[in-house]
Protein backbone atom coordinates (compact mmCIF):
# COMPACT_ATOMS: atom_id res chain seq x y z
CA UNK A 1 0.00 0.00 0.00
CA UNK A 2 1.24 3.25 -0.73
CA UNK A 3 0.13 6.71 -0.34
CA UNK A 4 -0.62 9.05 -3.24
CA UNK A 5 -0.88 12.77 -3.22
CA UNK A 6 -1.70 14.00 -6.74
CA UNK A 7 -1.48 17.33 -7.79
CA UNK A 8 -3.73 18.70 -10.52
CA UNK A 9 -2.46 21.93 -13.17
CA UNK A 10 -4.24 25.37 -13.80
CA UNK A 11 -7.88 25.08 -14.95
CA UNK A 12 -7.83 21.09 -14.19
CA UNK A 13 -11.30 20.19 -11.98
CA UNK A 14 -10.74 16.90 -12.24
CA UNK A 15 -13.16 16.23 -15.04
CA UNK A 16 -13.42 12.53 -16.21
CA UNK A 17 -11.63 11.26 -18.49
CA UNK A 18 -8.06 13.09 -17.26
CA UNK A 19 -5.13 10.41 -16.57
CA UNK A 20 -4.72 11.82 -13.05
CA UNK A 21 -8.64 10.71 -12.50
CA UNK A 22 -8.17 7.42 -13.85
CA UNK A 23 -5.21 6.90 -11.74
CA UNK A 24 -7.00 8.20 -8.16
CA UNK A 25 -9.65 5.51 -9.12
CA UNK A 26 -7.32 2.88 -9.87
CA UNK A 27 -4.73 3.22 -7.46
CA UNK A 28 -8.25 3.27 -4.85
CA UNK A 29 -9.24 0.13 -5.88
CA UNK A 30 -5.69 -1.37 -5.63
CA UNK A 31 -5.93 -0.41 -1.98
CA UNK A 32 -4.08 2.48 -2.29
CA UNK A 33 -4.61 5.67 0.00
CA UNK A 34 -4.93 8.41 -2.27
CA UNK A 35 -5.38 12.38 -2.16
CA UNK A 36 -6.70 13.96 -5.04
CA UNK A 37 -7.40 17.21 -3.55
CA UNK A 38 -9.20 20.18 -5.78
CA UNK A 39 -7.47 23.66 -5.68
CA UNK A 40 -9.07 26.82 -5.02
CA UNK A 41 -9.47 28.78 -7.89
CA UNK A 42 -8.50 26.83 -10.36
CA UNK A 43 -8.91 29.57 -12.91
CA UNK A 44 -6.82 32.43 -11.25
CA UNK A 45 -4.39 30.15 -9.53
CA UNK A 46 -2.92 32.46 -5.77
CA UNK A 47 0.09 29.41 -5.16
CA UNK A 48 0.19 30.75 -1.86
CA UNK A 49 -3.62 29.16 -1.35
CA UNK A 50 -2.35 25.82 -3.10
CA UNK A 51 0.74 25.79 -0.76
CA UNK A 52 -1.90 25.99 2.52
CA UNK A 53 -3.81 22.89 0.60
CA UNK A 54 -0.39 21.00 -0.13
CA UNK A 55 0.58 21.51 3.20
CA UNK A 56 -2.31 20.46 4.79
CA UNK A 57 -2.46 16.92 2.06
CA UNK A 58 0.55 16.56 2.74
CA UNK A 59 0.38 16.54 6.48
CA UNK A 60 -2.34 14.38 6.86
CA UNK A 61 -0.88 11.92 4.92
CA UNK A 62 2.05 11.72 6.80
CA UNK A 63 0.42 11.02 9.99
CA UNK A 64 -0.42 7.51 8.25
CA UNK A 65 2.79 5.34 9.52
CA UNK A 66 2.73 2.70 7.33
CA UNK A 67 3.89 2.60 3.28
CA UNK A 68 5.64 4.75 1.30
CA UNK A 69 4.65 7.86 0.21
CA UNK A 70 4.13 9.19 -3.49
CA UNK A 71 3.64 12.64 -4.86
CA UNK A 72 2.52 13.01 -9.16
CA UNK A 73 2.10 16.21 -9.88
CA UNK A 74 0.86 17.53 -13.57
CA UNK A 75 1.88 21.35 -15.25
CA UNK A 76 1.26 24.04 -12.25
CA UNK A 77 0.92 21.02 -10.00
CA UNK A 78 4.32 20.31 -10.19
CA UNK A 79 5.41 23.94 -10.00
CA UNK A 80 3.30 23.97 -6.87
CA UNK A 81 5.74 21.49 -5.31
CA UNK A 82 8.91 22.99 -6.37
CA UNK A 83 7.38 26.18 -4.93
CA UNK A 84 7.00 24.23 -1.38
CA UNK A 85 10.44 22.52 -1.43
CA UNK A 86 11.96 25.54 -1.90
CA UNK A 87 10.37 27.68 0.99
CA UNK A 88 10.54 24.79 3.47
CA UNK A 89 7.22 23.87 3.11
CA UNK A 90 7.79 20.35 3.18
CA UNK A 91 9.59 19.60 6.07
CA UNK A 92 9.57 15.90 5.43
CA UNK A 93 11.10 14.29 2.19
CA UNK A 94 9.03 12.05 0.78
CA UNK A 95 9.75 8.61 -1.14
CA UNK A 96 9.02 9.41 -4.46
CA UNK A 97 7.74 12.76 -6.60
CA UNK A 98 6.98 12.23 -10.62
CA UNK A 99 7.01 15.63 -12.52
CA UNK A 100 4.50 14.83 -15.51
CA UNK A 101 4.89 17.85 -18.45
CA UNK A 102 6.43 20.59 -15.59
CA UNK A 103 5.27 23.95 -17.48
CA UNK A 104 8.06 26.78 -17.51
CA UNK A 105 7.70 28.92 -15.03
CA UNK A 106 8.56 31.67 -17.32
CA UNK A 107 5.54 30.60 -19.24
CA UNK A 108 3.26 31.30 -16.02
CA UNK A 109 3.24 34.92 -15.10
CA UNK A 110 -0.51 35.08 -14.38
CA UNK A 111 0.29 33.03 -11.50
CA UNK A 112 -0.25 34.99 -8.29
CA UNK A 113 2.84 34.40 -5.82
CA UNK A 114 4.66 32.03 -8.29
CA UNK A 115 8.23 32.30 -6.53
CA UNK A 116 10.05 29.24 -8.84
CA UNK A 117 13.32 30.00 -10.72
CA UNK A 118 15.06 26.82 -11.64
CA UNK A 119 18.28 29.06 -12.30
CA UNK A 120 18.72 29.35 -8.55
CA UNK A 121 20.50 26.53 -6.62
CA UNK A 122 18.94 26.42 -3.69
CA UNK A 123 15.65 26.26 -5.33
CA UNK A 124 17.41 22.70 -7.44
CA UNK A 125 18.72 21.42 -4.20
CA UNK A 126 15.49 21.99 -1.89
CA UNK A 127 13.91 20.17 -4.80
CA UNK A 128 16.15 17.29 -4.67
CA UNK A 129 15.85 17.36 -0.79
CA UNK A 130 12.05 17.26 -0.77
CA UNK A 131 12.50 13.31 -2.19
CA UNK A 132 14.53 10.29 -2.42
CA UNK A 133 13.65 9.86 -6.12
CA UNK A 134 12.60 12.38 -8.40
CA UNK A 135 11.45 11.69 -12.08
CA UNK A 136 10.53 13.85 -14.95
CA UNK A 137 8.26 13.39 -17.49
CA UNK A 138 7.33 15.05 -20.45
CA UNK A 139 6.46 15.13 -24.19
CA UNK A 140 8.66 16.83 -27.27
CA UNK A 141 6.05 18.78 -27.98
CA UNK A 142 4.42 20.76 -25.33
CA UNK A 143 3.83 24.05 -25.49
CA UNK A 144 4.01 25.20 -21.89
CA UNK A 145 8.19 23.37 -22.43
CA UNK A 146 8.91 25.47 -25.87
CA UNK A 147 12.65 25.11 -25.12
CA UNK A 148 12.02 21.65 -24.37
CA UNK A 149 11.63 19.88 -21.46
CA UNK A 150 15.41 18.64 -20.62
CA UNK A 151 16.62 22.63 -21.27
CA UNK A 152 13.49 23.96 -18.96
CA UNK A 153 14.03 20.95 -15.72
CA UNK A 154 15.91 18.31 -17.07
CA UNK A 155 19.30 19.68 -17.41
CA UNK A 156 18.73 22.84 -14.33
CA UNK A 157 17.91 19.64 -11.79
CA UNK A 158 20.56 17.33 -13.31
CA UNK A 159 18.11 14.76 -14.43
CA UNK A 160 17.64 12.85 -17.61
CA UNK A 161 13.61 13.49 -18.37
CA UNK A 162 11.68 10.25 -19.76
CA UNK A 163 9.99 11.97 -23.49
CA UNK A 164 6.69 10.48 -23.90
CA UNK A 165 6.65 11.62 -27.47
CA UNK A 166 3.87 13.54 -29.60
CA UNK A 167 1.45 13.73 -26.41
CA UNK A 168 1.68 17.38 -25.88
CA UNK A 169 0.93 18.77 -22.48
CA UNK A 170 -0.15 15.27 -21.50
CA UNK A 171 -4.01 16.78 -21.40
CA UNK A 172 -7.91 15.99 -22.19
CA UNK A 173 -7.01 18.58 -24.95
CA UNK A 174 -4.38 17.11 -26.35
CA UNK A 175 -6.27 14.03 -26.05
CA UNK A 176 -4.52 12.33 -23.86
CA UNK A 177 -6.48 10.30 -21.29
CA UNK A 178 -5.93 6.89 -19.56
CA UNK A 179 -2.35 5.80 -18.59
CA UNK A 180 -1.30 2.43 -17.58
CA UNK A 181 2.11 3.54 -17.70
CA UNK A 182 1.40 6.11 -14.71
CA UNK A 183 -0.24 3.21 -12.88
CA UNK A 184 1.96 0.76 -12.71
CA UNK A 185 4.90 3.14 -11.98
CA UNK A 186 3.19 3.51 -8.44
CA UNK A 187 3.80 0.19 -8.28
CA UNK A 188 7.00 -0.35 -9.39
CA UNK A 189 9.03 2.70 -9.97
CA UNK A 190 11.33 0.30 -13.08
CA UNK A 191 7.97 0.09 -14.72
CA UNK A 192 7.65 1.54 -18.78
CA UNK A 193 5.99 4.84 -17.90
CA UNK A 194 5.06 5.54 -21.41
CA UNK A 195 2.95 2.43 -21.54
CA UNK A 196 -0.89 3.41 -22.87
Amino acid sequence: MAKVLILHGWTNRRQQGHWQRHLATALRQQGHIVAYPQFPNTDHPQLDEWQDLLKAELDILNEIQDGETIVIGHSLGCINWIQGASTGLISKPVDRVLLVAPADPRMLGEVEGLKVSLVDPKVVEATHASTSNLTIIASDKDKWTPRGIQATFGEPLGLDAVIFPGTGHLSLDDGFGFWQGVINWVNDPKADLTQR
